[in-house]
């Protein structure tokens, strides 16, 4: 693979993003104290000094939050020495758009990056140099979030801190799968009439992201979900689950917080549906909006059948028109036609 077709495939391609704007940046400073400051209010407190002790720092930084996630565009004019300590309460994602960063972390140096990400977790030391000019996208998750997102999947309390290996090649699949999604979630972000904006739909698109995460970047929990570690699914654990999402379908839920309020593994949860129903919990879920859709717009509500479907979570209308033709025997359009007169 040439260098030219890497950085193609690389975070290079977040440089030219619409999703950051006048409207989000928090600041165009050229104090060293003050940059400090600001940045220490979206991530902590830390040292922060040139690496050249007579060059003055300058810096710029966007920042915007869309549910649990935390996106920032952080910039240096100069060649900076950054020193948080432990970050203790949450884990950073940082991708180079151009240029490179130096990262001290656990033992490790290695140099960061388009082709390269770096994901620290809270417990690790970490000391970095930023090349100046070398803008970063960093995508902040919260530690309380992440590791609760691995207690649902794993059915269990963790009895160790989730860590993951600092370096991510943007190349490898479970790197370049990640690289994908989070394209797809800036781009969607950038358009607001993109569906994202619906909680259903990005509380779907949170999940699948840590998925990529949890799966696809070594860590030390991986190891620990065995076929021996699950637990067998009831029908009850079933039918009560399918009476929680009846009553919660209008809320952005996941497969995770099903797993959760049944008291078991993901995986279990999974093999529990498949067993008693011939299903998925998040296909019985997507059939129970379906049955909401087709309520409303036999209601003859004034909304588009557009507003209703991205209200109850279909993202993709085409796709949508088409299951409810299956299951109902006409489009959606025409059900609303035929009640309006």
């Amino acid at each position: 693979m040439n260098s030219e077709t890497r950085l193609a495939t690389g975070s290079d391609r977040f440089a030219d993003t619409r999703l950051f704007t006048p409207a989000n940046r928090l600041f165009l400073l050229n104090d060293a104290d003050s940059i400090r400051n600001n940045v220490s209010t979206v991530f902590k407190a830390h040292e922060l000094r040139s690496a050249r002790a007579s060059q003055a720092i300058s810096a710029s930084m966007h920042h915007l939050r869309r549910g649990s996630l935390s996106l920032s565009r952080l910039e240096y004019g100069a060649q900076v020495i950054i020193d948080p300590g432990r970050l203790e309460s949450f884990f950073l994602l940082q991708m180079p758009m151009r240029g490179s960063a130096e990262i001290h972390c656990e033992g490790q140096t290695f140099t960061s990056s388009p082709a390269c990400a770096s994901l620290i977790s809270p417990d690790s030391p970490v000391q970095m140099r930023w090349a100046a000019d070398s803008p970063q996208l960093t995508l902040r998750l919260e530690r309380s979030d992440l590791e609760r997102h691995c207690r649902q999947h794993l059915g269990h309390h963790l009895d160790r801190p989730l860590q993951f290996a600092p370096q991510i090649c943007l190349d490898t699949p479970g790197g370049s799968y990640f690289l994908q999604l989070l394209a797809t979630l800036i781009e969607a972000l950038s358009c607001d009439a993109h569906p994202i904006h619906q909680p259903l739909v990005l509380k779907q698109f949170e999940s699948t992201l840590l998925n990529a995460l949890i799966y696809g970047q070594p860590n030390n929990l991986r190891s620990l979900e065995t076929p021996g570690d699950r637990r067998r699914v009831s029908p009850w654990f079933v039918k009560r689950t399918e009476e929680f999402i009846r009553a919660h379908a209008h809320e952005p839920l996941s497969i995770e917080q099903l797993a959760e309020q049944a008291q078991v593994s993901v995986r279990s949860l999974f093999a529990g549906f498949r067993e008693f129903t011939g299903t998925s919990p998040m296909a019985y879920l997507r059939d129970v909006r379906m049955e909401r859709v087709h309520s409303e717009l036999c209601a003859n509500h004034e909304a588009s059948v557009t507003d209703i479907a991205m209200k109850w979570g279909f993202a993709h209308l085409g796709r949508f028109s088409q299951e409810y033709r299956k299951r109902y025997g006409e489009l959606p359009s025409a059900t609303l036609r035929f009640r309006a007169q």
